[in-house]
């Protein structure tokens, strides 16, 4: 039987069910801009929230709904690796959100605009099942009241189908040209577009893309997506200079590369960074070098301040080294980063580690080495 595409399946729905959501306040579903893709081009989804009441609305925005899959499901696709710095424990940096409202008017609607494959792997032709869920509050601006729990569950499919030669490049041309866009809204949805999944010609456009507010941490995340020698030599050059809030995704997205060629320009990019950026470099540097990080690591003890320690004891960590051991018993003493070091011991030895007694040295685990 033919399948009708999601919005059909949305109004016929409406049409049957006068006492649900046709009734509702406010109303929200999810559904593909086009039923057919290239394979590698950005899918686009909007999750439109429909407002059919009297008074205004306000939707909370939060920048870290881009982190993980978001709220899709699709069947038969596997979701992309994120190597994250640290091998156990918590994160000693925080991951701050910024949340802020955008209005949905009277009788009007909402329209965001998400990507399907920035989380998943969606590189070969076929037709995928996406099921897209959701639940939030949607008040009044300025105000406590509530007008709706919006819960939307919505289901489509999209198919994909490998590009003809010149067809993918097209595709990508409007996204090329929106990067010079003067509208900022513009200019982020086009660099998010051409970065979630970078074909290799997208290389210089890439490069092209402004270290700013805008476009600075997209750039750093596509140069590490493309992982060329050069996209790689621009990683380094950003993580090493310039203002901290940029350097970090640089730092990150090298690291996520996990290429043990650039062990040493982690080592001295963590050399040349303060506060969190030199800490997450060493975090990278201990899983990218792994027992060559260790001289480097321990000359940083003695002069550590609280944050650092934290930093250090995933570093140490991460090297996967008996000789990492030594330095986390010692770390065991710091009240601070206790319980950071003895699930580091325990991750290196598989065996819990009581404060005070340095038994884990007796480890035979053939992953450390």
């Amino acid at each position: 039987m033919k399948r009708l595409p999601a919005t059909i399946l949305l109004a016929a729905s409406l049409a049957h069910a006068p006492h649900t959501l046709a009734q509702q306040a406010i109303a929200g579903s999810y559904y593909p801009e086009k039923l057919e893709y290239l394979v590698g081009e950005p899918i686009i989804v909007d999750f439109e929230v429909v407002n059919h009441s009297h008074k205004v609305g306000e939707i909370a925005e939060s920048n870290c709904d881009d982190i993980g899959p978001g709220p899709f499901e699709v069947d038969g696709a596997a979701r992309k690796k994120n190597a994250a710095p640290f091998v156990c424990g918590r994160m000693p940096i925080s991951l701050d959100c910024m949340v802020g409202g955008s209005e949905i008017p009277a009788r009007g609607k909402y329209i965001k605009r998400l990507f399907l494959n920035g989380p998943f792997s969606l590189d070969s032709p076929g037709t995928y099942h996406v099921r897209a869920r959701s639940s939030q509050s949607i008040g009044r601006p300025a105000s406590k009241e509530i007008l709706a729990q919006l819960s939307v569950d919505s289901e489509f499919e999209v198919t994909l189908r490998a590009p003809q030669q010149g067809e993918l490049k097209k595709a990508y041309k409007p996204f090329f040209d929106d990067v010079k866009n003067k509208d900022p809204m513009i200019r982020n949805f086009a660099a998010s577009a051409i970065t979630q999944n970078p074909p290799v010609f997208a290389e210089a456009a890439i490069s092209a893309l402004a270290i700013d507010a805008i476009t600075g941490t997209a750039r750093a995340e596509g140069l590490g997506r493309l992982g060329t020698p050069t996209a790689r030599a621009k990683l380094i050059e950003m993580a090493s200079s310039g203002s901290e809030e940029f350097r970090q995704p640089a730092i990150q997205a090298l690291g996520e590369l996990e290429n043990p060629d650039e062990c040493q320009a982690m080592l001295d990019i963590g050399s040349r960074n303060r506060n969190y950026t030199q800490g997450e470099a060493y975090m990278y540097a201990g899983r990218i070098c792994k027992q060559q990080a260790i001289p480097a690591l321990l000359r940083l003890l003695p002069n550590a301040d609280a944050p650092l320690y934290g930093y250090l004891t995933v570093a140490f960590a991460n090297t996967m080294s008996r000789d990492a051991i030594p330095p986390l018993i010692g770390l065991l003493a710091n009240e601070g980063v206790r319980s950071e070091a003895e699930e580091a011991l325990e991750t290196l030895t598989h065996r819990k580690s009581n404060y005070g007694i340095a038994s884990a040295e007796s480890s035979n685990d053939s992953r450390m080495e």
